[in-house]
């Protein structure tokens, strides 16, 4: 029984925590209430403890904490089957700083579960957050016009909520930043007029005192969108305007956002103007703060407007260069994909001179089949005289010399041609498992795209088809990657990088990659025998197992757990990992045959067949195995060993 006392006592620990929020002394008060909720069964103070520890290492930039409490607030969620905006909240911290580190595939990838959840329990506060984040990441790569998409998503639901003026702020200043660059005007002065009034119905304590607001930060970067706004529309009196009225705050701010946006406009407006001298010596200062290809692409054009064209050649290389350097792996995935069909081809060629060597022989073994019957008349001739006797005799034991080395040549020929039959049968299964698997999302992404195409009107049903697109392309390139590593692997192109790692942490990091996929109503648990144990592994391709391991486990199981567990082995000098579920586990008669390429225990689930194929080559590579526990019965336990001594 909650006691009036002990309410009392938790919210004096929230207001304590409050008083000193972002310091050492904050995240104290803020693990007592934890604690202490968590005795007297208060899952929602609870849960509002951990969102704010959450906010605390997101802006001490501490993943693994952040990633700690995650793994927290999702067994609370799980527990009380509830989704709260807390935890909409807490995951956009996690996503947010995945994408402040440039970790963009998994800030979409959690982005885009955020967003899917969201909408599945009818949530605005998640499916907001989650608009947030998905046009911050698209902001951050280029794709200003789906940023624009998330945002506008987000803004509307805003301000049918209560109205949170701090969060439509920002909304605004993100919107208003990629409308600037895809130069839609229009919507620019729309978004701008609504900024400027908001923030003066703030500034008038319209919503209340607001003494925290940042106000000056807000009118400098409003007054720097609207330069940058005059300076694309050519109308140079106005561009200057807003550049004198926010002039006084830009040097008292320590915000160097602003301070480039501010920046980048008045060299605009310099060169709009012909001041080309002011202008370069401008666009330098923001090149020292952002050395992005879009400021080298200013910086040339104001050179050629001085007539520096040798310099401004350069320039534009040297941005050309780093928007290179940004899509090389891109271009490396294509070239790689182009050998694997050149190697397929060859595959395809030796077959072929394989099936003609064996008619060639054929032709020999009936040749040999007539010099026989002629032996065999031979040999009545032989009772005729002695002398032909024993010509016959020497004749026949070289035939029989002949013929056993023909034997062995077509003993030699059927192994050959077991092995092409064999890559032949591969090929096929592979050509076969592939059309499946690339038309199922080609499909869907084509097919969405022509509905795109098309003048619709349902600005949901769009949206909803987008995603369709998006979750197609990144299951597509998953196909891709699987067939490519694979290929690396066999061939030993890829050279593995040894480093001493915490063991704990790597495991770590790969189960928060695949989190996202466990289905609700199951426990993902870690269990480690030493966390600080160290080891010598290449990082990239360890956790490359255990999440292809794990990612099979949250394929098969509905219910129960699964478990990532890691025992150190001195006397073999060996680390055994093992991932066990309380899933569907595996037939007996396809125990032995699922680490055979292509091999699929379920046919209707996405995949290429290669993970496990993958992992034994890996595991070969850390002079250890991966084989299945054919004695556990509660479902699948795989286990992965590693040597120490690489």
């Amino acid at each position: 029984m909650i006691t009036s006392s002990t309410d009392k006592r938790l919210q004096l620990l929230k207001e304590m925590s409050y008083l000193s929020m972002d310091d050492s002394t904050g995240n104290f008060w803020l693990q007592q209430l934890r604690k202490e909720a968590k005795e007297s069964n208060q899952s929602d103070k609870e849960e509002w403890a951990i969102r704010t520890l959450i906010r605390f290492y997101y802006n001490a930039g501490d993943i693994e904490k952040v990633n700690q409490y995650i793994t927290q607030i999702d067994s609370l969620a799980k527990q009380t089957g509830i989704y709260s905006d807390n935890y909409f909240d807490a995951h956009t911290f996690r996503c947010q700083l995945f994408l402040w580190d440039e970790q963009f595939e998994k800030a979409a990838d959690a982005a885009i579960h955020l967003y899917n959840l969201a909408k599945e329990v009818n949530n605005e506060t998640g499916i907001i957050c989650s608009c947030e984040t998905q046009g911050l990441i698209n902001q951050r790569i280029g794709r200003d016009s789906i940023a624009v998409n998330f945002f506008l998503e987000g803004l509307d639901l805003l301000e049918k909520k209560d109205k949170d003026y701090r969060y439509i702020v920002q909304f605004l200043n993100n919107t208003i930043e990629s409308e600037l660059k895809l130069n839609r005007f229009n919507s620019v002065h729309k978004h701008l007029e609504e900024l400027t009034a908001l923030i003066s119905d703030i500034r008038n304590n319209k919503y209340g005192p607001d003494p925290a607001f940042p106000y000056d930060r807000c009118f400098t970067l409003a007054e720097a969108f609207y330069a940058s706004l005059y300076v694309r529309e050519k109308n140079a009196p106005e561009a200057l305007k807003h550049i004198n009225a926010a002039k006084p705050y830009v040097d008292d701010l320590d915000d160097q956002f602003v301070q480039i946006f501010y920046l980048y406009s008045v060299a605009g407006y310099y060169k709009l103007t012909g001041q080309y001298t002011q202008a370069l010596n401008t666009i330098n200062t923001v090149m020292e703060l952002d050395n992005d290809p879009e400021m080298k692409k200013q910086r040339a054009e104001i050179l050629m407007e001085m007539g520096n064209t040798r310099e401004a050649a350069l320039q534009y290389r040297e941005a050309l260069t780093q928007n290179e350097d940004i899509n090389s792996n891109a271009f490396v995935r294509q070239l790689s994909q182009l050998h694997a069909l050149h190697d397929m081809n060859n595959l395809e060629l030796q077959v072929k001179e394989l099936r003609v060597t064996e008619l060639e022989l054929g032709a020999k073994q009936q040749q040999l089949k007539w010099t026989i019957g002629l032996a065999g008349l031979l040999l009545v001739v032989v009772i005729l005289g002695t002398v032909i006797y024993m010509h016959t005799h020497k004749l026949k034991n070289e035939l029989q010399k002949d013929k056993l080395a023909l034997l062995e040549s077509e003993n030699a020929l059927r192994i050959a041609r077991d092995h092409a039959e064999e890559s032949d049968r591969l090929k096929s299964l592979f050509l076969s498992n592939m059309s499946h698997e690339i038309r199922t999302p080609l499909n869907a992404i084509v097919g969405f795209a022509q509905i795109l195409d098309s003048e619709m009107e349902d600005v949901d049903e769009r949206k909803e088809y987008t995603h369709i697109i998006m979750d197609n392309s990144a299951l597509l390139l998953n196909l891709v990657n699987d067939i490519l590593d694979i290929s690396r692997l066999e061939s030993e192109r890829y050279r593995f990088t040894f480093a001493e790692q915490n063991l704990a942490e790597c495991c770590r990091s790969a189960l928060t990659s695949v989190e996202h996929r466990v289905k609700p109503g199951v426990e993902l648990r870690f269990s480690p025998e030493d966390e600080n144990l160290m080891l010598n592994t290449d990082k990239l391709r360890l956790q490359q197992v255990i999440i292809n391991l794990v990612g099979n486990a949250t394929k098969f199981t509905e219910k129960g757990f699964i478990e990532l567990a890691y025992t150190v082995d001195k006397a073999n000098g060996l680390v055994q990992f093992t991932v066990t579920d309380t899933g569907c586990g595996i037939p007996a008669d396809k125990q032995d045959a699922i680490f055979e390429r292509f091999e699929k225990l379920n046919e209707c689930v996405q995949g290429t067949g290669l993970g496990l194929s993958i992992c034994r080559i890996i595991a070969e590579r850390f002079n250890g195995e991966v084989l299945l526990d054919k004695k556990y019965s509660g479902g699948a336990r795989f286990i992965f060993t590693h040597s120490f001594n690489l």
